[in-house]
């Protein structure tokens, strides 16, 4: 698995010179060298698909850890579902395993699943910055498994994009 540490820095938890440099930067955070390890561990032991993914980040919001991957069709949704549930029984709280793509559509839309996006528009500024505006309808806005707000941080802070959730009322 490749992963944004050494892979012995991962077995051993004990970070390198250059993955210390890393964490110090904040390109990384304790939680992705957590979660390397565990990981690690779960490769080893129960699953050794997981070598061919990627692990790229994880961020912490609410009660949920999203995990943001990249393994192509190389990794089925039922192994990710199993180290999901390994990972939950490890501390993290309810996991949720996001496979990476550059649609921010696609990537909102696993995030707040079981809620769907209905639509998504740019509002450009004067001053050349621009914001996503997702809509979502007001009923599924309550099945959003994170609040709003934390939804709208995680992804600006995963594509550096930012995003406005509002409610549809129908």
């Amino acid at each position: 698995m490749k992963l944004p540490i050494c892979y012995f820095d991962a077995k051993t938890k004990i970070l390198c010179p250059l993955c210390r440099d890393k964490l110090e930067r904040g390109e990384i955070s304790e939680l992705d060298v957590d979660i390397s390890h565990d990981l690690v561990k779960i490769e080893e032991h129960d699953l050794p698909q997981l070598k061919e993914a990627e692990f790229i980040k994880a961020l912490k919001a609410d009660n949920m850890t999203i995990i943001l991957v990249r393994s192509g069709s190389k990794v089925t949704r039922t192994i990710w579902s199993r180290v999901a549930r390994q990972l939950s029984k490890r501390g993290y709280g309810r996991v949720r395993i996001v496979e990476y793509t550059n649609d921010v559509k696609s990537l909102i839309q696993n995030i707040i699943f079981p809620a769907r996006v209905l639509s998504m528009s740019i509002v450009w500024f004067p001053d050349g910055t621009s914001e996503h505006y997702i809509r979502v309808s007001q009923r599924d806005l309550k099945r959003i498994p994170i609040s709003p707000k934390a939804v709208e941080k995680i992804v600006e802070e995963l594509t550096g994009i930012k995003v406005k959730i509002a409610s549809e009322k129908f």
